[in-house]
Parts: structure tokens; C-alpha cells; sequence
């Protein structure tokens, strides 16, 4: 962490340069958050959208489009936020004869510094927006905890029903800048009902939490699989932008379809 940018004033990039990338150990994280055990059920990938990727063509005229790349919750490391926004930088000023070069090049930087294969894709326009879920947002409950506690989450009376239900008021805190992060949870979920009051007072409790996104998600997918009797479930956060990046982490059980497309916000 210590060698990380994150936190720090870094330059700006004037040439191609991976070597700024920044890759974090996911056991080292999952350990932080107690989760190392769990590891084996944490099944799913890492969405990311970035649509401030600028190059300059053979003529040195700017081109740009939106990036999606994703890659595996099983990889040994997931890229820094910080370090992808200055790698993206660092190619402004290169020049490209087409967009399937720079997306080869991004997808091989990327798959150089995480040591796991990486899905790339440069595009014009943004992914489908969320159609409607049931919301959790106008709620009513009389408090919310200082840290979360996956003893809050209660299983409802219902049994065996398919749900799919979000939250937008969720926030986190940044692990080394203390800087907010908003997001709206997306919990699909087959089973026996869980109570909605306790699972929002759950999701408010990580208001001052500090951990990366994937942290949150995995940590919100492994306390309601202990307190909940489910046959499927699938968590998936889409963290609003900042530098222009987006990240959507999603965990699912094992064969569960991974979902992914963009909240409404972002």
C-alpha cells in the first residue's frame, strides 16, 4: 500500500507508461476483511468503465471513446483506481492507427500487471441503464450502526421467493484517502426472504466504513450468505465515478448469471 498513488500528488504521465499501473493483492485484502476463508465462494468479476480515454490518431488528431474492461474475482490482484486513471493519461499524447491497436495494448498492459486475463472493449456509447428494482430507499428505521454487523441482517417469514431488490443511499469511505464513495446496491437473490428493514440498516452501516469497493461487496455477499438460507445470490455495487472511472464489482454464487449495466446516476 505504501508504494501505491493513491493519497499522493503524482505526475501526469507524458508518454506511454504501464509502469504506473498498481496491482493489490486480493488476499491481503480479503485478510483485512476477515474474508480469506471465503475465498473459494467468491465467485464473479470486476466491472470497470473509464470514459476519459483520449489518443491521438496517425494524423495527431484526438480520438475518444468509453473503455470497459473486466476480469476475474478469482485474479491474485485487482488494478488501483488511481494508477489506471494515470496509465489512461499516459497514452493522450501516443499516436494509433486504429482503435483495435490501443484496445490490444491496454488489454496487454493490463494483463501484464494483474497476471490474469483481462476483457477489453473501446465504444461509443455507455452500457444500458438499470431497469426498475425494489427499492429500499424510502424505508423507515430508527437508526444505523457506527460499523457494519451481519447480525443486523434477519431473514424474513417469507419462504422460497425470488427477489431483486436496491439501495442508492449507500456511501464508503475511501481506505487511505478517508474520501466518499456512493453506490447503488443491486441484491438478486433465491431463498427464504430476507427482512428489508434489517438488510437497509445493514447497507446504511458502512457509511464510514473504510475498504476498497471490491471489499464492500464481497464483505455485503459473504454476511448475508451467513445470515440468510439462500439457494442463489448475486451483489453487485455500481460506485459512481471519480476521474472519470467507474468500478462495478459483482459477486454471485457459483453458476449464478453475473449481470452487469449502469445505474441510472452514472
Amino acid at each position: 500500500m505504501k508504494d501505491i498513488h493513491l493519497g499522493k500528488d503524482s505526475a501526469i504521465p507524458n508518454r506511454h507508461d504501464p509502469s504506473v499501473l498498481s496491482a493489490l493483492s486480493r488476499l491481503d485484502s480479503r485478510k483485512k476483511s476477515g474474508l480469506e476463508d471465503y475465498s473459494t465462494i467468491l465467485n464473479g468479476r470486476d466491472f470497470w468503465t473509464s470514459y476519459e480515454v483520449s489518443w491521438l490518431n496517425k494524423s495527431g488528431i484526438p480520438q475518444n471513446k468509453i473503455l470497459n474492461i473486466s476480469y476475474s474475482s478469482e485474479s491474485k490482484f485487482f488494478v488501483e483506481s488511481k494508477s489506471l486513471k494515470l496509465y489512461l493519461y499516459s497514452l493522450n499524447n501516443e499516436k494509433f492507427d486504429c482503435v483495435k491497436t490501443i484496445e490490444d495494448l491496454i488489454k496487454r498492459d493490463l494483463e501484464e500487471a494483474l497476471q490474469t486475463e483481462v476483457e477489453v472493449e473501446l465504444v461509443q456509447n455507455p452500457r444500458d441503464i438499470e431497469g426498475e428494482w425494489s427499492s429500499l430507499d424510502q424505508l423507515e428505521i430508527d437508526r444505523i450502526d457506527s460499523h457494519p454487523n451481519s447480525l443486523v441482517i434477519e431473514p424474513d417469514e417469507q419462504e422460497k421467493i425470488v427477489e431483486n431488490i436496491s439501495c442508492s443511499l449507500f456511501r464508503s469511505l475511501c481506505p487511505v484517502t478517508a474520501q466518499p464513495d456512493w453506490a447503488t446496491i443491486y441484491i438478486s437473490y433465491e431463498g427464504n426472504g430476507i427482512n428489508h428493514k434489517t438488510l437497509l440498516r445493514y447497507l446504511l452501516s458502512y457509511r464510514n466504513h473504510q475498504g476498497f469497493h471490491e471489499e464492500c461487496v464481497e464483505r455485503i455477499f459473504i454476511d448475508i450468505t451467513k445470515r440468510c438460507r439462500l439457494d442463489k445470490l448475486s451483489v453487485r455495487a455500481n460506485f459512481l465515478r471519480r476521474g472519470g472511472i467507474e468500478i462495478n464489482p459483482v459477486r454471485t454464487t457459483p453458476g449464478y448469471p453475473i449481470h452487469i449495466s449502469r445505474e441510472i446516476r452514472q
